[in-house]
Formats: C-alpha cells, structure tokens, sequence
C-alpha cells in the first residue's frame, strides 16, 4: 500500500529551496538521485484508465521495474511492483500476485499493451522524519509526454514508510502554508495522458 501527498506544479529554483529545508523536513537519511524513464500503457479497450488503474514500465537507473497501481480508500493506493525487463514480461508476474484485483487480471494476461503516455524525470529523494511519521520527500523534474507533446514537471512528493498519517498531512500543509504551494490532485499519468485534449 502507497500513502503520498503530492504537491505543485512548482518552479524549480523553489523546489530546490524547499528539499533543503532541514527546518521543515528534518533529514533521516542520505539524497539519492534517480534517473527515471516511464512508458504508461493501456489494453486496446482503454481498460486501465477507465478503472483509473495504472500499469507502468519505468526505467531508474539501471533497474527495470512493473508497477500496477488503483486507488484505496483516502489518500491509499494499491501498489504492486515487479523487476521485469519489458511490459508484457512484467504484467505477467503482476497477474499472480494474491492482492491483484480481480477486474484487472484479464488485462495483465492478454499480452497486449499499448503505450499511451509517459514521463522522464530526475528523482532527487531522501528520508525525512517529523514527530509521528517517517517519509521520503521526493523532488521529481522534467517533463511528461503524449506523442510529440511535452510539458515541464516539477513536483514534491512526502510518501509516507511508516507512521501517522495525519502527521504526514500536517507537514504537507505547513509547506504548502510557507511556500504557497499548491496540492496536486492528479497523477503523473493523468496529467500526461490529458496533454492535448479539449477541455469541455
């Protein structure tokens, strides 16, 4: 199960600013730095994003990873993960995996996955610890994609390991409070996936 609070967009030189506030965001670890590639894909029936689940391939480094994820109930999420070296090879194992949902397995086993979207991002991360939660505070920035299209991304991330949820939340308002910060609602695939489509 993943628990995160997203917030942004934000300008870069802010972000910055912000994953060095020790004040605020009291290190517990060492920065990391990831290089992350992402493909988003759907079945041809567009299955995934009518569930609002999400089947992903992403590249960090040199670790090839799978991830399906759905939402839970408040800020939970389901996430299941695999190393695997294509889509197809990933979402098999997926489909084994005892806390799957049901409705998604048919899709994982078809074998046949379309890209429809993705992302490429440098990961800067640490661990952070408040009173009552312990966290990774994520730096993500770079850019989402669909096609030809591209936007710039530039987000923080507090993904809670293990703790109070309310206090994973009370910090994420004392940022968006200092630093007028804006709580990003959707996904990095919702946003890539919405790139050139008509608002109605």
């Amino acid at each position: 199960m993943e628990i995160e609070i997203k917030l942004g967009p934000v300008e870069p030189a802010l972000a910055a600013v912000i994953f060095d506030d020790i004040a605020l965001l009291p290190p517990a670890g060492e920065e990391e730095r990831i290089r992350m590639r992402t493909t988003y894909y759907d079945d041809p029936a567009g299955s995934f994003r009518a569930r609002k689940q999400t089947l992903r391939l992403r590249q960090e480094n040199d670790l090839s990873v799978c991830t399906f994820k759905t939402a839970l109930e408040g800020l939970a999420r389901l996430e299941l993960d695999c190393q695997a070296p294509d889509i197809v090879s990933g979402a098999a194992k997926l489909s084994a995996h005892p806390d799957l949902p049901e409705s998604a397995k048919n899709a994982l086993l078809s074998g046949v996955f379309i890209p429809r979207c993705g992302a490429q991002f440098l990961r800067r991360t640490r661990l952070c610890r408040v009173e009552g939660a312990t966290f990774h505070l994520c730096l993500d920035e770079g850019q989402l994609e669909k096609g030809d299209l591209t936007v710039p991304l530039c987000e923080i991330e507090l993904e809670l390991v293990k703790g109070d949820v309310d206090a994973l939340q009370r910090t994420a308002q004392l940022l968006m409070a200092a630093y007028k910060l804006p709580l990003c609602r959707k996904s990095k695939q919702q946003r890539a996936l919405e790139l050139g489509e008509v608002a109605l």
